[in-house]
């Protein structure tokens, strides 16, 4: 019952996982070439994945040589994702990844003194 529960709940994940690169994958066509390749990358590694663990219906049905490949088909995955977010964070216009907006206030700690002399003709907003 523990086995039938644990491959519910990853078969739960990897759809969710699964939408969400196909999401990344339609975000990512205002990117290169490249990036859009890798994205894709991703989707189809976790559709194969996915297809993998679909058909099991216990942990015996999968073998090592799928659960190794599953393995390292997430960990490339990981990997590729990380890359994506750090060429998104290292080139993408700051207000395509916060809006079009800007906080009113920032909150420091209490104990924090605050050098207001630095802060001496910025135009506050709000």
């Amino acid at each position: 019952q523990v086995e039938a529960r644990t491959l519910a709940m990853l078969h739960g994940l990897l759809c969710q996982l699964h939408a969400t690169c196909s999401r990344l994958v339609r975000s990512a066509r205002s990117f290169p070439t490249s990036v859009q390749e890798t994205a894709g990358h991703v989707r189809h590694g976790v559709e194969g994945v996915q297809a993998s663990f679909s058909r099991a219906r216990s942990f015996h049905d999968l073998s090592g040589l799928v659960l190794a490949q599953s393995r390292e088909t997430v960990l490339r995955a990981q990997l590729s994702i990380d890359e994506l977010l750090e060429y998104v964070g290292q080139h993408a216009p700051l207000p395509w990844l916060v809006g079009p907006f800007a906080p009113v206030l920032v909150e420091y700690p209490e104990d924090a003194p605050v050098e207001m002399a630095k802060w001496e003709g910025c135009v506050t907003v709000g």
